[in-house]
């Protein structure tokens, strides 16, 4: 990909975007499920800048019930974490534009912090499509 195409492609995904809808491909039944939600009752943005930073923020609808006390229980910690991703760092796109790849600085889940998260992704008017579409799929909507 020549430089001035990457740098369009760049120009067309910087910018917030919100999820709309997640599935993932059950292996067991063959079967789509919806991740992180019920579609229509998502609530996650993507956040892609000009100059390469990015922040994912994803929260499972509903949202976790308030802690009974001050602070979480071991229990309400647990469902927490299991029911919020989060991470953020600075991004690339491949050459062929077909994958976008999170370096990830910081996250709520350890085990990504200093990886690289690469996502098959293919942007299609007003929608950033996330994932390889066979086994799982994120759609997000431009909201700036």
């Amino acid at each position: 990909m020549s430089e001035g195409c990457k740098n369009s492609l760049q120009r067309r995904i910087v910018g917030t975007w919100k999820l709309i809808e997640a599935r993932d491909l059950d292996t067991e039944s063959g079967k789509w499920t919806p991740t992180f939600g019920k579609p229509g009752t998502l609530s996650g943005y993507f956040m892609y800048d000009v100059n390469g930073f990015t922040s994912v923020q994803i929260m499972t609808t509903p949202p976790q019930p308030k802690y009974k006390s001050d602070y979480p229980t071991a229990e309400e910690a647990l469902e927490i974490f299991k029911n919020y991703i989060n991470y953020y760092g600075t991004y690339t796109l491949s050459e062929d534009g077909r994958t976008i790849t999170c370096h990830v600085e910081g996250a709520l889940d350890p085990n990504q912090v200093g990886t690289d998260q690469p996502r098959p992704c293919e942007i299609k008017d007003n929608q950033l499509i996330i994932g390889d579409q066979t086994t799982y799929i994120r759609i997000l909507e431009r909201v700036s």
